[in-house]
């Protein structure tokens, strides 16, 4: 099989990596190889209301983390290639396409470039690249289930300048490229500024007043789009836990006359905590709970909608071998022009309430190898027919990653 020749080939070449490299304790310089492979099943793998499918997917995710450190700046690129293999359970309903037409070789890439020429003054500059089939990379509250492939790639330049009266200032530039690979989808080009303004009652007690302007231009028949919001953010870290809350006010308008303003509170709060603590990248037991209200930013075909989510996550390390880590989420949509028709017959506003539901428990052989086995279980419910969807998963890995700097996660 492709997938097994692939591996094995993978998996070799980092080996004689290891054999034939020397750990190099202290160096300012960080090289970091690893390599995941993954098998999973899905009931419902294109999240379908009937014809439900059950599909197998490999993945293979070969990457390597670099990193340079002084004592004022920092440079970090990573890379991963993604290569996704699919193959049908079970027969292929008629009129439809198999799986494995939907293989694919991703990429992912982060690069991050951060210097602190003088006391007060912070310069930085970051960039992520995805080539995906993931909906969610493009908006994080994405409810979106096509599998079309695009490349996003988002850069970020900042300044940010601390001020001798316990204020400090911070600005951001953001610019997004989503190119879908199909020709006629819609692509789309996002500028955004964001300025924070914070005032610092202690080291670890600080509250920001943000402001974000962007725009989102769409190459095709999507409305382009302006939005405002401000926000005033509580931020608190403690020994063990931060806490970040905070609410405002977002508008958003639109080139096209036939689309009303939208409007509504925005507020985020947000409780992380780990053992150690921050800043170790490998804590023993980790937390996060967080509420959101917001609209989305990615709309093609002009598909927009308020979002509730409230997220659970939390995770722990026995005996320092055992790994276990469980997720709970809930998310609600309103549509703000979607209609359509409800299994009565009649036509309303779509809204649709999802539901996740994921355990995953590991077993770390040494510093470098781990397995990992999860389940779990998502659903969409609806008020439109031909969008409700239950889906359950399960899927099993193993992780490579080894540290020939010396210093082991």
């Amino acid at each position: 099989m492709k997938f097994t020749r692939i591996f094995r080939t993978l998996f070799t070449a980092v080996c004689l990596t290891l054999l034939f490299s020397k750990p190099v304790i202290g160096s300012a310089f960080s090289i970091k190889p690893e390599i995941e492979g993954t098998t999973g099943l899905d009931t419902n793998f294109y999240k379908a209301e009937t014809q439900e499918r059950e599909v197998y997917t490999y993945n293979i995710k070969p990457g390597i983390r670099l990193g340079y450190e002084t004592g004022k700046s920092s440079l970090s690129l990573n890379y991963w290639l993604n290569a996704f293999y699919y193959k049908d359970k079970g027969d292929v309903p008629d009129g439809q396409r198999k799986a494995d037409d939907d293989d694919y070789v991703g990429h992912t890439g982060f690069f991050s470039a951060r210097t602190q020429p003088y006391r007060r003054l912070i310069l930085r500059l970051d960039d992520s690249y995805h080539k995906t089939r993931d909906a969610s990379q493009a908006d994080r509250f994405s409810n979106s289930v096509e599998r079309e492939k695009y490349v996003i790639n988002r850069l970020t330049p900042m300044i940010f300048y601390e001020f001798e009266n316990r204020f400090s200032l911070g600005l951001r530039y953001h610019y997004m490229v989503t190119d879908y690979a199909r020709d006629d989808a819609e692509d789309s080009v996002e500028h955004r500024g964001t300025l924070d303004l914070l005032y610092h009652f202690t080291r670890t007690l600080n509250l920001d007043l943000q402001y974000q302007h962007w725009n989102r231009d769409y190459d095709r028949i999507s409305s382009d789009y302006t939005s405002d919001q401000f926000d005033l953010i509580l931020r608190k870290q403690f020994k063990y836990f931060s806490f970040e809350a905070g609410g405002g006010y977002h508008t958003r308008s639109f080139e096209k006359e036939s689309l009303d303003d939208m409007d509504m509170f925005v507020c985020k709060f947000v409780i992380r905590g780990q053992n150690p603590p921050a800043p170790e990248s490998s804590p023993r037991s980790h937390i996060l709970f967080s509420v959101e209200q917001n609209f989305n930013d990615s709309g093609s075909g002009d598909d927009y909608f308020e979002t509730f989510r409230i997220r659970l996550r939390a995770g722990h390390t026995f005996m320092k071998k055992i790994l276990t880590n469980a997720e709970c989420s809930y998310k609600k949509s309103d549509y703000e022009t979607r209609t359509g028709l409800i299994h009565a017959g009649d036509v309303q506003l779509r809204e649709d309430d999802i539901y996740g539901l994921s355990v995953g428990a590991g077993y770390k052989f040494n510093e470098w190898l781990t397995f990992t086995i999860g389940t779990g279980y998502e659903k969409r419910d609806s008020n439109l027919a031909g969008y409700s969807y239950d889906n359950t998963y399960v899927k099993a890995g193993i992780n490579f990653y080894y540290d020939l700097s010396g210093r082991q996660r």
